[in-house]
């Protein structure tokens, strides 16, 4: 899956694609590049506990998932106070077929990390979420893969309903966040539904993103990693096929 190409606007919330540097040069003006270093920004951290997560409809008419998410969640503390969440502090944002996923740091100290799986399909609801931190003891690992970081902590989530089979993975360290998202091709996809295994870069706002569609798959790879760092990422993924995917069965 080493060629990129390069597709037209064919699936439903697709956020846009480009070709890659192997075609011709892509123009990223006006698209925020979220930096390696700092992800989490400790001044948000409130100094109380959180003790729940309220979760709000989403707004008729919301375009984009990251609104979804930040109108949408608010968190409760142990001293009464609520707090939503901020656009400022998202890592990554990917829109492909449907599935919409957002993931930032929220205002919890033991808990900053969150990804948050969206349905187009029925107005930007929430499908499911992952909150997590920095595990006190490490168990990276690193998984078979070409990744950014020789290690990499890894959580899994299967997000699949009888409309929806949605499984999600998310590797992580103190600076990186990589989401993997397996699902089936999509009916709404108008044209090509034959294998497309070639990566395909996503034009995206917030981190860097590529999908594929293989054995009937649709596979989505998204990140605050450099596009290079994604496609080597991609590259080293085992077939959807694999019963270990996305790693490989000597992990």
């Amino acid at each position: 899956m080493r060629r990129i190409g390069v597709i037209c606007i064919l699936m439903l919330g697709l956020a846009g694609c480009t070709p890659s540097e192997e075609t011709e040069s892509v123009e990223k003006a006006g698209v925020e590049e979220v930096e390696q270093e700092g992800v989490i920004d400790e001044s948000q951290f409130p100094d109380v506990d959180v003790t729940g997560t309220t979760i709000a409809e989403v707004q008729p008419g919301t375009e984009r998932v990251s609104d979804a998410v930040v109108e949408q969640i608010t968190l409760q503390y142990e001293d009464g106070s609520t707090r939503q969440l901020s656009k400022d502090h998202i890592i990554t944002e990917a829109m492909v077929g449907g599935i919409g996923l957002v993931a930032m740091t929220v205002p919890d100290r033991e808990n900053p990390f969150g990804v948050f799986i969206h349905d187009e399909r029925k107005g930007w609801a929430q499908r499911g979420m992952q909150r997590f931190g920095i595990p006190e003891t490490s168990s990276a690992f690193a998984h078979g893969l070409d990744l950014p970081n020789k290690e990499m902590e890894a959580i899994s989530a299967d997000y699949s309903g009888s409309d929806w089979p949605v499984k999600l993975w998310t590797l992580y360290d103190e600076t990186r966040l990589i989401s993997i998202i397996a699902t089936d091709s999509f009916t709404e996809v108008e044209g090509e539904m034959s294998e497309q295994p070639e990566p395909y870069v996503l034009e995206q706002s917030y981190g860097n993103g590529l999908y594929y569609l293989t054995q009937g798959k649709l596979i989505i790879v998204t990140g605050n990693i450099s596009e290079e760092e994604l496609l080597a990422l991609a590259d080293s993924l085992p077939e959807p096929s694999s019963v270990s995917f996305p790693f490989h069965d000597a992990e």
